[in-house]
């Protein structure tokens, strides 16, 4: 199962944010759909940043303002995956990094700028629920 790549296993479609949303507004898009990390947009809709839940929660617990707008807390690189790159190697990225996402972006491993538009998004939990599928020991 972790020999499997990881387009097999894309969330899709990306969940995206534009900048100039408030940070009041950008929790609540990670609370409905359920997701703890997400892409920054341009108005034009190519890739500006990340921001995840604990992006947010430090920047609220260092008194930034839930009125204060995604662009001044998103970071402009992310960790990356190449689509073509197996489960296994994502797990090793994520757990060199100690991230539990990865953007899927072609050419990508460990950090990387935005400069393409992703593909889709693997999370450690996509990893745990893959291999548990199949009864993968992990002894």
């Amino acid at each position: 199962m972790l020999k499997r790549k990881v387009s097999d296993f894309l969330k899709k479609p990306l969940i995206t944010v534009e900048v100039g949303m408030s940070l009041r507004d950008v929790a609540r898009v990670m609370r409905n759909e359920g997701i703890s990390g997400l892409l920054v947009v341009d108005s034009s809709g190519k890739p500006a940043g990340v921001v995840s839940d604990t992006d947010m929660v430090r920047a609220l617990s260092r008194g930034v303002s839930k009125e204060a707008k995604v662009e001044e807390i998103m970071s402009t690189s992310f960790f990356g995956i190449d689509p073509n790159a197996t489960l296994l190697e994502a797990a090793r990225v994520m757990h060199e990094n100690r991230v539990s996402r990865l953007f899927v972006v072609k050419g990508a491993e460990g950090r990387t700028e935005l400069s393409h538009m992703p593909e889709g998004i693997i999370t450690l939990s996509d990893i745990i629920s893959a291999t548990a599928q199949r009864g993968l020991s992990f002894k």
